[in-house]
């Protein structure tokens, strides 16, 4: 993020644009597990006239079918939820830890080292203790109430320095926001999102980009195998949209700037990575595979009964 807002604070830009490039800069790491998902996308075409004989092999025995089922995934080295739900649930152990990046701007926007980052926050705390300031008992919220409320904070110290923090480092923090870096086109990058301001855009567009590319790679999924139930279907079109909104009410603005890009990020990866991985070659790559393997078998049986 130091590195992404230094680009960007060349230009005069805000913070948002730093989170844009590194929300870019995220999915492309991500980019091995949307090739998985296209690959497996490709292998549920592939098996699903298998599946189709297996249900109406053993039409009214529900167990049969999904024993049998689970067994041709398994010979055949397939994952349903990797066209399903698992690309989402690897991405969040990454989403987390970008969430305390975002909650330390004084660190990993301004540059700030720990020492001065955590004087400066104490600073701070013990100031709302004093004047009555509402902050709340959640301290990773702290940095982005000093960042708000700093001209109140400059205005309580009255010229007195704070131990372990530098003329230099309050300069960078004063102008930091007097340059308004913490705000991207009129939002507040550390405030929480509700439905009484115009913040409530923010959740809005983050479930409607979530629908909007659920809704997409869905489609392709139908295109590829119109037949076939698309696994984790239910969990794409409903879950991540709800989990969108709820995740950009619960955190700061900033955090919901990260999810809308991702979202029209995954909308014209889905496109392009559909162009480039088409499940029409892979299965065709797939079943030549097959073929050359069977024939290597069917040799060496051969060479073992001469």
């Amino acid at each position: 993020m130091l590195f992404f807002y230094s680009i960007v604070d060349g230009f005069g830009a805000s913070y948002g644009f730093a989170i844009i490039l590194f929300t870019i800069f995220a999915r492309m790491i991500m980019m091995p597990t949307t090739i998985n998902q296209q690959k497996g996308m490709a292998k549920q075409q592939r098996l699903a006239p298998k599946i189709r004989r297996i249900q109406e092999k053993y039409a009214g025995d529900t167990q049969k079918i999904q024993q049998e089922t689970q067994n041709l995934y398994a010979r055949e080295g397939y994952n349903p939820m990797s066209a399903g739900c698992l690309p989402l649930l690897i991405q969040m152990p990454f989403i987390i830890g970008l969430f305390g990046v975002l909650y330390n701007p004084l660190r990993y926007a301004i540059g700030l080292d720990k020492v001065a980052a955590e004087a400066l926050i104490d600073s701070f705390v013990n100031m709302a203790e004093k004047t009555g300031l509402d902050i709340g008992k959640t301290a990773m919220y702290y940095p982005l109430y000093l960042l708000e409320h700093f001209n109140d904070f400059v205005q309580y110290l009255s010229g007195q320095s704070v131990e372990g923090v530098s003329a230099e480092a309050m300069q960078k923090v004063s102008s930091f926001v007097e340059n308004n870096r913490f705000v991207f086109f009129g939002f507040q990058l550390g405030v929480k999102p509700d439905f009484k301001s115009k913040y409530a855009l923010i959740p809005i567009l983050s479930g409607l980009t979530s629908l909007a590319s659920a809704f997409i790679t869905q489609l392709q999924q139908k295109k590829s195998n119109p037949a076939a139930k698309a696994p984790g279907a239910g969990c794409t079109m409903l879950m991540m949209p709800a989990m969108s909104i709820w995740f950009t009410t619960m955190f700061p603005t900033g955090i919901g700037i990260y999810w809308i890009v991702s979202n029209i990020f995954a909308m014209v990866q889905s496109v392009v990575m559909r162009k480039i991985f088409s499940p029409q070659k892979n299965v065709a790559k797939d079943m030549v595979k097959e073929t050359i393997e069977r024939r290597s078998r069917e040799e060496s049986v051969k060479r073992i009964n001469k």
